[in-house]
C-alpha cells in the first residue's frame, strides 16, 4: 500500500501570521490535529499541531511562534510501511505528502493505524 491511496487530501495549511487563537477554530471545526505552515511564495517553512497549541497559553502569538520547523516529508508513492517508520524514527505522528516541491497531503499516524485495523 502506498501512502497515496491513505493521503488526507485536499490538504488544509496555515501561514505564520496567523494568530493561535484563529488556528485553533480551524483544527475544531475541521476535526484535525497539525496542519503545514505555507510561507507566502507556496514553499513550506514548518508544521503546527494541536500540541503545540496547547501548550501556548497566548491565543494572541502568531503560527510563527508556535510551529515546529522540522518537518517530516514523504512522497505520495512512498510504501505506508516506511511512513511509519519515519513516524517511528522521528517521534512525530504527522507527514507531510509533497509532490514537485508542493504540499499534496498530510498522512497522520491514526490514518495509518485505522489502515492495519481495517485488515484480517
Amino acid at each position: 500500500m502506498r501512502v497515496e491511496d491513505i493521503t488526507n487530501s485536499p490538504v488544509v495549511v496555515t501561514q505564520k501570521t496567523i494568530k493561535v487563537a484563529n488556528l485553533k477554530g480551524m483544527l475544531s471545526r475541521k476535526e484535525i490535529n497539525a496542519v503545514p505552515v505555507i510561507d507566502t511564495d507556496g514553499s513550506i517553512s514548518g508544521i503546527v499541531s494541536s500540541s503545540d497549541i496547547v501548550n501556548c497559553h497566548d491565543d494572541s502569538m502568531l503560527v510563527a511562534e508556535v510551529m515546529s520547523s522540522f518537518i517530516h516529508l514523504v512522497a505520495p508513492n512512498s510504501r505506508v510501511k516506511d511512513a511509519a517508520r519515519t513516524m517511528v524514527k522521528h517521534g512525530g505522528h504527522h507527514l507531510v505528502v509533497m509532490e514537485d516541491g508542493k504540499v499534496i497531503g498530510m498522512l497522520s499516524s491514526m490514518d495509518i493505524i485505522k489502515i492495519y485495523a481495517e485488515l484480517d
